[in-house]
C-alpha cells in the first residue's frame, strides 16, 4: 500500500535567470502536522507561471513515486 511521505509547498518569488527576473514557484519545503488540500491549491503553496504551467483544479497537485528519485 502506498505511503504519503511528505506535503511540500512553497510560495513563488521573484528570481533572476540568465539575465531577466523570472516569477517561480519551484522551492518547495515539507510542511509539518496537516495541510489542508483546497480546490485549486494546498494552503501555503502557489504557483508562479500559471502560462506556462496552466491553472485550475487539474493542476493543483503533483505527485511522485518515492523510486522516481524526484524525492
Amino acid at each position: 500500500m502506498p505511503t504519503l511521505l511528505s506535503v511540500n509547498v512553497g510560495m513563488p518569488t521573484d528570481v533572476s535567470w540568465r539575465g531577466r527576473t523570472v516569477h517561480t514557484g519551484v522551492w518547495k519545503y515539507p510542511v509539518h502536522g496537516p495541510a489542508m488540500v483546497r480546490r485549486l491549491n494546498i494552503d501555503g503553496d502557489g504557483q508562479g507561471d500559471t502560462a506556462g504551467h496552466g491553472s485550475g483544479i487539474s493542476d493543483a497537485t503533483t505527485s511522485a513515486s518515492a523510486r522516481s528519485g524526484r524525492t
